[in-house]
């Protein structure tokens, strides 16, 4: 069976790798959609675009749990881990994790990592539509649709940009109104074109 996961206690981690490492985007385990929240737990497939995920854990402390039945791995401080295409496991982060990570080719080259969203209900990939709501979950269509109630006022996306809203159609367009806006001066601005009107009629 082809090992789909490289690892290398800290103890054992070359400073070249090290020093590349530290040049590579850092990874927040607390901004990853864990179920339930704040657990610490999640499911990954590593199977995106890209051969190998290499990383070098900063801090923290997570226990993975391979899909294939091998034994549960614990990566910790200063450890190199290689996933590689094909790996799934469950992650156990036990204390907050950072790590710096990047993504090689088969040339063991190092690629530019496709724009992603996931959907926070289902996990299921949205980079390319995609309702972002107040409390800042990403939503795909699907799980909007399905209870367009609860994600009422969601900003729809497309490509991680803001959709422009749609504009009602009331005989003349008119120009909308700064969000800052006072009720008091939204009123008052209702009360002149009411005397306007008035004046007109005279």
């Amino acid at each position: 069976m082809v090992k789909l996961i490289t690892y290398v206690a800290a103890a054992d981690v070359e400073e070249s790798f090290k020093e590349t490492a530290l040049t590579w985007p850092l990874w927040d385990s607390r901004t990853h959609p864990q179920k339930p929240a704040k657990s610490g737990k999640f499911h990954f497939d590593y199977n995106g675009d890209y051969e190998t995920e290499r990383v070098l854990i900063m801090s923290g402390k997570a226990t993975l749990t391979p899909e294939d039945g091998s034994e549960p791995i614990t990566i910790t401080k200063g450890d190199q881990v290689f996933f590689h295409k094909g790996f799934a496991c469950d992650w156990h982060v036990t204390e907050p994790m950072t790590k710096h990570y990047a993504y090689y080719g088969e040339d063991g080259e190092e690629v530019e990592p496709n724009p992603s969203i996931a959907c926070d209900i289902c996990e299921a990939e949205c980079y390319e539509e995609s309702y972002l709501t107040k409390e800042e979950e990403d939503i795909c269509p699907d799980c909007y649709k399905a209870d367009k109630k609860m994600y009422a006022g969601a900003e729809h996306q497309k490509f991680g940009e803001p959709l422009p809203s749609p504009t009602k159609a009331k005989g003349k367009r008119e120009a909308p109104k700064p969000k800052g806006a006072s009720k008091k001066a939204r009123k008052d601005e209702s009360e002149d074109e009411e005397d306007e009107e008035e004046e007109d009629e005279d």
